[in-house]
């Protein structure tokens, strides 16, 4: 029995020593990961902060720029406030009413996007009657001048419209010339016939605003004026300063008269 028993007992298990620096491979593979995803963190927020938005909110379209984040944005203002005025929010198209955030490489791509929904504004207020809203339209047309990087047809349109402009404004100094020369004969009559008379040339002047206020009207009823129909006012000559006196010239000595020789009958 002794010897049954004692074969019946297990053998001793052998332990193996514990290998040293199997914590430190552990830690080594998890400061590397952690070394990795923030590498990618970085590579993100870098991405982000250099991309650019237009967004949609509150009816209005709002210009947006990354944060150096892996996502997130917020709005984009220059430092310049120049530049910063360019990229105020706008009211927001009817086309982007259900559209989501429209994401940009970088500004000049933005540009050209915002660009179309600036000069379709822009189109629709020069030519209202309105003044608000024409000076509204003009601010517009600023505003797409500074902008870079847009499209060549973008550009010519920027022109074309700045043109149209140009047409108004001096439709509307030609119309004012007619207002402001029709207040200056009412005061320059108002001269002639209650002045004290020191000004003695005011029916002169009567007559060369009445010569141009009948050209400006002709021309605003279609005529055609001819030379023979026009009336030449008289011209306004300064008076010449009288040349001064010159002094007489010193008179000089008489030559002396050569002496006589012999045989001049002496």
């Amino acid at each position: 029995m002794p010897e049954n028993d004692r074969q019946a007992e297990p053998a001793p298990v052998e332990r193996r020593p514990k290998k040293k620096g199997g914590g430190a491979k552990v830690m080594f593979v998890v400061l590397v990961v952690l070394a990795l995803a923030g590498v990618i963190v970085y590579l993100l927020s870098l991405l982000n902060s250099k991309t650019f938005f237009l967004v949609p909110e509150g009816g209005e379209l709002v210009v947006k720029k990354g944060i150096f984040f892996p996502v997130g944005s917020e709005i984009y203002q220059p430092k310049d406030p120049e530049q910063a005025a360019l990229y105020t929010p706008i009211e927001l198209p009817d086309e982007l009413k259900h559209a989501g955030p429209l994401q940009f490489e970088d500004l000049p791509s933005l540009n050209r996007e915002f660009a179309k929904y600036l000069i379709a504004r822009a189109d629709k207020l020069v030519f209202q009657k309105e003044e608000k809203l024409y000076l509204e339209g003009k601010k517009y047309l600023e505003r797409l001048r500074g902008l870079t990087g847009l499209e060549p047809a973008q550009i010519d349109r920027v022109k074309s419209l700045g043109a149209d402009v140009n047409y108004i404004e001096a439709k509307r100094a030609y119309q004012e010339v007619e207002r402001t020369l029709e207040s200056a004969l009412k005061k320059f009559k108002q001269a002639e016939t209650f002045g004290s008379g020191r000004f003695g040339d005011a029916g002169e002047w009567i007559v060369k605003i009445e010569t141009l206020l009948k050209a400006i009207r002709l021309t605003k009823s279609g005529a055609v004026l001819k030379p023979e129909e026009t009336h030449s006012a008289p011209e306004v000559v300064a008076p010449q300063p009288e040349p001064e006196e010159e002094a007489p010239a010193p008179r000089r000595a008489p030559a002396p008269k050569p002496a006589p020789t012999p045989g001049d009958g002496i």
